[in-house]
């Protein structure tokens, strides 16, 4: 109501290299779009989310399945690898299947990733360490180094080959060796109060999300260089890391989101399996 449409859209990012190929087109002007974007982890931004504060926002993959009524799936759009992910580590001093009732410190920053890994410890691996969530990379940096720890995103990238950590374990290539589908970490919504505003706002920043996706994953030399001040890791590993990622969402990925919605129901943490809605421009009608 009465909304000023120079304003835009707002729109949540992911702060971290993983979203490089469909934020640099935005904000690089490749694509043009009419977004405001607002930054943050995947905590973070489901939480401006879940306040009504972002009218289109990458979220945890969980923060959809807990409020479906609140939110439509962008079509086509999401975060998710077919096997090694690269930037969702368990990092571990002793071998993973010792760490039954001992402290793994999983990354406040995300909520998808840490419920993944409580999934496979419980349902594949039938066991459950002493899950405590806290900030890892800063427990490394103050020389308070856990027995393991789950790291996301950046941190994963820059610690993934830490010597006190001989064992490793890829939660993306562990859920598709165990389940044979893709996981799927993150999604973009929009918020179903988004469908009042006026005009073609939101079939055009759709749109501009999805150009901006073809842009990246078609221009991953230039998303690769765009990466390297980071001080992640070299060229060759950047561009190897960006070809295991995922920005898909179609029939594959959704039976991978499905499945995991499905576990999590299993170990109580969803009540049950919410539907799985996308945004079209029919919906305003709706």
């Amino acid at each position: 109501m009465g909304r000023d449409p120079s304003l835009g859209l707002i729109l949540g990012k992911i702060g971290f290299v993983n979203v490089l190929p469909i934020y640099y087109p935005l904000e690089a002007g490749i694509v043009p779009h009419q977004f405001t974007v607002v930054s943050g982890t995947p905590a973070q931004l489901n939480e401006l989310a879940a306040k009504g504060e972002l009218d289109v926002s990458a979220v945890s993959s969980v923060e959809y399945a807990r409020h479906p009524e609140r939110y439509l799936l962008v079509p086509d759009l999401s975060i998710s690898s077919r096997g090694p992910v690269g930037s969702v580590l368990l990092l571990s001093r002793v071998p993973i299947e010792e760490l039954a009732g001992r402290p793994v410190l999983t990354s406040a920053k995300s909520h998808s990733s840490a419920l993944l890994v409580r999934v496979l410890f419980n349902l594949r691996l039938g066991i459950m360490p002493d899950f405590r969530t806290g900030h890892p990379g800063e427990a490394l940096a103050q020389g308070n180094a856990p027995l393991a720890m789950l790291l996301i995103g950046d941190e994963a990238l820059r610690y993934r080959q830490h010597p006190d950590y001989p064992h490793h374990w890829d939660l993306g290539e562990a859920w598709y060796a165990w389940t044979g589908l893709p996981f799927v970490f993150g999604v973009w919504v929009i918020q179903r109060t988004a469908l009042d505003l006026p005009g073609d706002m939101l079939p055009k920043a759709v749109d501009s999300l999805l150009k901006a996706k073809a842009w990246g994953c078609t221009h991953l030399t230039e998303i690769c260089r765009q990466a390297m001040p980071y001080d992640l890791m070299g060229y060759d590993a950047l561009y190897q890391y960006y070809q295991g990622l995922g920005f898909h969402l179609n029939e594959i990925e959704v039976k991978g989101l499905l499945a995991f919605f499905h576990c999590l129901t299993e170990i109580g943490e969803l009540p049950q399996v919410p539907p799985v809605e996308f945004y079209s421009p029919m919906a305003r009608v709706a």
